[in-house]
This record gives structure tokens, sequence and C-alpha cells, in this order.
């Protein structure tokens, strides 16, 4: 377009948007101080460069990928920094990041080893400065007006800030992932372009997490079997091994040696696999219906008030002792602590410990504990004065009530909730989000004696089961029946 006498507008507002309009046409934009393609971006101003499958990943222009890695893999960093070029090279983007619960969201993606804020701490500064308007906690700002965001993964918030780009790790232990994706993810994808990125540990098959690496219907995600065989962004331990990766030879072995008897954990951790748990006798599917992601674990040092009951698991030479505390609240029970002692620490020290929280916690109102083996010990216990002290045997009826009560909280819908959709229903029994705590419960196995209703019990070798039975000792606390007098079938 040209300006001349016969082509000139009639108003001066006119003619000064048709040159305006020249000088844009002709003007060169400015030149940006980095790189911005993806690799170059990671080296020149993340300062790292990416192994091979890494760069892989940050390559493809798929705007939706899920990703099974193992552990050490550097998922986070990929993340984090596969964040960071966008909102640098993206105008007014809105980018949020979530995992389970918000403070994991803020300690691990934002602050932890790989995260967020540790990439901005190693670029160098005039480039920081350019790039970078704003660092907080939990809220990164850039120049180009792109925002990093810690979120909660609820629906409703999520549509709230229109993003552009979301990050959601571990999403195989978000307890309402179902709604998450019928209300909020698979909508935007509808109606425009969002980039989604997905990773999580493996955990329970009945998932969406599950559904975007597996199910026919999530191929439109890059990384889902069914988009391509072998699937892209399935990693195990050997795939990312020195030097096509960061690990040790070393440093695996002595994670194998650690979680011998464990295999279920170590081919959900390093195998990148989906472990069948038709013999645990609290399934992975149960145990996320139990999460409740607002909840964190009350400290030690903390005073708080509340309706508490504990119990005691005192370990052996070759168990963790542990001590678990719920608080009641109507017919809900609420797992609020859970301390595991190292090995080899003196009862004394966990007498200690335990009168410390009945001093100061408002109020605990009994403490049942593993009184099996315990010949020796009783006299000294009693002097602790611990309130409706109770001593339970762990034999076989014994351990089945236990176990099946805590089951039965845990599948028991609350009141409050008997109208809710399944999927939305809150049971009798919460807990925080821990990976380790869960991981604990979920290995317990069982199966029923012949010619009896009785259920014996055992975990694999190696493997410990102390949070479980202090759990299950804390509810039963919680009933106020007496252990020697347990019916295993009238309490409840």
């Amino acid at each position: 377009m040209s300006l001349s006498w016969k082509t000139l507008p009639d108003s001066p507002q006119a003619l000064w948007r048709q040159v305006e309009k020249l000088r844009k046409k002709h003007e060169k934009p400015e030149a940006l101080p980095f790189p911005t393609q993806k690799i170059k971006f990671f080296k020149k101003v993340l300062r790292l460069k990416p192994y091979p499958y890494q760069a892989k990943f940050l390559l493809d222009r798929s705007p939706l990928k899920v990703t099974r890695w193992p552990r050490r893999a550097g998922k986070t960093t990929v993340m984090t920094g596969d964040d960071i070029h966008f909102a640098a090279t993206n105008k007014g983007a809105v980018i949020l990041a979530m995992m389970p619960k918000y403070s994991q969201t803020k300690e691990i993606y934002f602050q932890g080893e790989g995260g967020l804020h540790e990439h901005l701490a190693r670029m160098d500064k005039k480039l920081y400065d350019y790039i970078i308007a704003e660092e907080l906690q939990t809220i990164i700002r850039f120049r180009s007006g792109s925002r990093i965001l810690a979120e909660v993964p609820e629906p409703f918030t999520i549509r709230g800030h229109g993003p552009k780009k979301i990050s959601i790790d571990e999403m195989n232990f978000i307890r309402k992932d179902r709604d998450l994706w019928l209300s909020a993810l698979l909508p935007m994808t509808l109606t425009r372009k969002v980039y989604i990125n997905v990773a999580s540990t493996p955990w329970n098959k009945d998932s969406i997490y599950w559904k975007m690496c597996y199910d026919k219907g999530f191929k439109f995600f890059s990384g889902n079997i069914h988009e391509r065989d072998p699937p892209r962004y399935f990693l195990t331990w050997r795939d990312v091994l020195q030097p096509k990766g960061p690990l040790e030879p070393k440093q695996v072995e002595i994670m194998r040696e650690q979680y011998a008897g464990e295999t279920w954990r170590w081919k959900r951790e390093m195998e990148s696999s989906f472990v069948d748990d038709e013999t645990a006798f609290l399934p992975s599917s149960l145990i996320i219906k139990c999460q409740n992601e607002s909840l964190e674990f009350n400290p030690f040092e903390r005073n708080v008030v509340g309706n508490f009951y504990i119990g005691w698991d005192l370990g052996r030479e070759r168990d963790h002792g542990v001590v678990s505390v719920v608080d009641k609240k109507a017919e809900v029970l609420i797992l609020i602590h859970c301390k595991q002692f190292p090995l080899g620490t003196p009862y004394v020290t966990q007498m200690a410990y335990i009168k410390s929280i009945c001093d100061r916690w408002r109020e605990v109102h009994a403490v049942y504990y593993d009184h099996t083996g315990t010949l020796g010990m009783d006299e000294e216990i009693k002097k602790g004065g611990f309130p409706a002290l109770k001593g339970v045997d762990f034999t076989m009826p014994n351990k089945h009530g236990m176990a099946t009560f805590l089951k039965q909280k845990m599948m028991s819908v609350r009141e409050s909730d008997k109208l809710s959709p399944p999927e939305e229903a809150r049971r009798q029994f919460e807990l925080p989000f821990d990976m380790d705590v869960q991981a604990e419960l979920n290995c317990e196995q069982w199966e029923q004696r012949p010619g009896t209703e009785i259920y014996s019990f055992s975990h694999p070798q190696g493997s410990h089961d102390d949070r479980f039975w202090s759990i299950a000792l804390a509810c039963l606390a919680s009933t106020g029946v007496d252990p020697s007098n347990l019916d295993v079938f009238k309490f409840g």
C-alpha cells in the first residue's frame, strides 16, 4: 500500500491510521537478546543441556503430552523449563502449574530441585532482568505479560484463569481427576489450543492418567500407546542411565537394594509401570478416594484442639515404631499425624513423644498400642499416664477386626455426602496426600483362611506395614472397644 494525493483520506485521523499501518509493515521487529528455539533456550538461558529423551519431549509440537518417566529422570526440570520458555516467548499467557496439593506445587514445582526458582537462579543477570518482571514464591511474572501460577486442581479455579498452558505433575494422585478432566481440561481443548503437559508416578488404573497413557479415546495425547507404538515418553531406569541420562548405575543398585521386597514399588517408580494390586487389602483406587488434598499432617510442635485417638506400633528390631493420630469428627476419622521413628529408637523415646502430644494437644481421649511381645515393658508404659491406655494383642481375629474396621471407614460415604455423585462423595476416613503413607497402606496383603471368615495378613518380604497397623490401632481406639473382648462383627 502507498499514499498519493488520489488516495488521501478525508480526515486527519484516517490519514494517521494509514501512516501507522505503513510504519508497522516496514518496521523490523526488535530482536530478542535470547534464542527462542527451545533447545538453544535451555542451553543459553537456563544453562542446561537436555538429554536426548528430554530434547525429544521439548521439540514435540503436540499441544497435549503425557509422560511416564522413572524417578530422577528430570521430568520436573523439563516441565518447569518448558513453562519458562513458553512464558518468555508468548505475550500475556497464563501458565498454571499444579500437583495434588497446593503446598506440594509450591515446595516441589516452584522451590524444589529442578523447580522454577532453581532455573531462574542459574540465569545470567542481564537475561533475567530482561525476561523476568517479578519472582514470588508461587507466582512468576514475565516482561512479556505472561505469568506462571501455582494452582489447586479444581475445575472452577482453572477455568477462571483462562490458561494457555497447564502443567500437571503426579496426575495419578489427584482424587477428583475425572471431574478435573471433564469439567475443565477437555472443554478447553474443544474451543481453543491449550498446551497441557501431564506426568506422574503410576499408581491406580482406575484413573484419567491411566487412560491418557492407554485408552484409545485419549490417543490425541502424544505419549498414548494408541498414538504411537511403542509410545513416546515411556521410559524406565534403563533408558536414563549415564551417559543417556542422569542416573548412576551404583545409585540404581542402592535403590534396588532399598526396594528389596517391595517389587510393586520398584515397578511403579523405576519401571514406570502400573501394578495390579488385586491382592492388596487396601487397593490404590480406594486409598485415592480417601485422600483430601487440603489436609496437611499436623506438626509435632504445633498445639491443636480436637478429639484425638492415638495408635502406637512399638516396632521391633527389624520394624519401625510408628505413632498415628486420628481426629474424630462425628462419624469421620481424619488422619492428622503419622510419625515413623528410625529403626532401633528406644521405647522410652517413643513414649516421651506420645506423652508430649497427650500433654499439649486438646484433647487425647485414648491410646491403643501393640501389646504383642511387650513383656517387661507394660509396667513402664502404664507409668506414662496415657489416657484410656489399652494394649491390643495382635492375634489373627484382632488383626482382622482392626483391618476390616479401617477398610469399612474408607469405603463408607459420610452422611453429609450421601446424595453426592459417587466420584465426589467423601469417605468416613480421610488422610493427606503422602506417597510413603499411601504406599505402605497399599502393600498389606490378605487372604481368607480355609473354613473361616477370618482374614490373615502379611506384607512382602523387605517391606514394612508398621504405619498400616498404627493407623488401624488409632481407628480402633476411636470406637472405645475393649481389646480383651474384641468381637470383630459387632463394633463399628
